[in-house]
């Protein structure tokens, strides 16, 4: 099959977290990639892909013309030479999946977007204009599309209920396991978060947390990586309250994130919001337990009491108290993280995505092909 892919923006393409997905799919496909990037690139081979790509925009205005440009006009100049295009996949139902629409009405193809978020529950902005723009979006490329794929369960309710013409895809996304697993991993003295922004991942709530453990496990650090704002970093920093055991990292590559993740203790995710979580897989890759909140994302990937601990979100004094117990007990610890990574070989693994992948596309495109 001959697919194209659209993308919100992705910084180093070549990477193995973006790269990898595509080195796999060629096995049976060929395609091309249109997103924005931290550079231009024109015809990135990636396997049996070509990645097009529009350097980012540092303004409001500036950003959706390059999305634009980049979705939109480079994929007409491109396509209009192209072989027969199969299937257009789109990360979101937002610009990509509009401009997804664009090109399913100018070239016989099929239209799947990929549902990446709990958009069902968050509202896509504060601005009353743009939240209006961005919801029009939503409902207008969801409505043109010929397949839906999502994450969780809840969404796969959620969207089947809103359009129970369209197919509904559920199947995890793909993170880059094996690199994980590939890593030389120990029990260290340290807990891990890592994500962004800040708020939605609900570091406050860890802070505060670690705070009520931490005169019981003195030895014990809490490292939190990922870009936070100065102004609101500060509030952060000052909400730690000079504590010299929590430590903010700086957000880095999958190299940076994988030194950060094959010596911690355990990952904590005290989220408010997650429809999976690539962290969580990451994490299970290189067998560590999870701490985490009952998100879609926590009842996904986790199975509570067998490759982790799970509390109510927000709830400050239950994400203390499995601290606290996975710290006493690292024995427990250590076999919930080789559970962890049998669940991951046998539900989240690069196969099984490509698998799902591929079968998804057999079922949308092949009798239209």
């Amino acid at each position: 099959m001959n697919l194209v892919f659209l993308f919100p923006e992705t910084y180093r393409p070549f990477k193995e977290h973006f790269a990898r997905r595509f080195e796999l799919l060629s096995r049976r496909c060929s395609g091309f990639i249109f997103t924005l990037s931290a550079a231009r690139y024109i015809a990135l081979p990636l396997a049996r892909f070509h990645l097009y790509s529009e350097p980012l925009g540092r303004s409001t205005i500036g950003h959706t013309l390059r999305t634009l440009l980049a979705q939109v006009a480079r994929p007409l100049r491109v396509l209009r030479n192209a072989p027969r295009i199969d299937a257009v996949v789109t990360y979101d139902p937002y610009a990509s999946g509009f401009a997804g629409v664009i090109l399913t009405r100018l070239f016989p193809a099929r239209l799947i977007i990929e549902i990446n978020g709990d958009y069902h529950t968050t509202e896509p902005s504060q601005n009353p204009l743009k939240k209006s723009l961005m919801r029009f979006l939503f409902h207008f490329s969801l409505a043109n599309s010929a397949a839906i794929k999502v994450l969780n369960m809840q969404q796969q309710d959620y969207f089947g209920r809103l359009y129970p013409r369209t197919p509904i895809y559920r199947f995890h996304d793909f993170v880059p396991v094996d690199y994980f697993q590939s890593l030389d991993c120990y029990q260290g003295n340290y807990l891990l978060a890592v994500g962004h922004p800040f708020d939605i991942k609900g570091v406050d709530l860890l802070i505060q947390a670690f705070a009520r453990i931490s005169e019981r496990h003195p030895d014990i650090h809490l490292r939190i990586m990922g870009y936070s704002p100065k102004p609101e970093l500060m509030r952060y920093e000052h909400l730690v309250n000079k504590n010299p055991r929590v430590h903010f990292i700086p957000p880095g590559w999958i190299e940076d994130v994988g030194e950060q993740m094959r010596g911690c203790y355990a990952l904590v995710n005290a989220a408010r919001s997650e429809a999976m979580g690539k962290v969580h897989l990451e994490a299970m890759a290189c067998a560590k337990p999870l701490v985490a909140t009952r998100t879609n994302g926590g009842i996904t990937c986790i199975e509570e009491g067998r490759t982790g601990l799970l509390s109510d979100i927000n709830d400050v004094a239950a994400l203390a108290e499995n601290l606290d117990y996975l710290l006493s007990n690292p024995s427990l610890a250590a076999s919930m993280g080789e559970a962890g990574r049998e669940r991951l070989r046998g539900n989240f693994s690069e196969e099984m995505y490509v698998h799902s992948l591929l079968s998804m596309l057999e079922e949308v495109v092949g009798p239209h092909r």
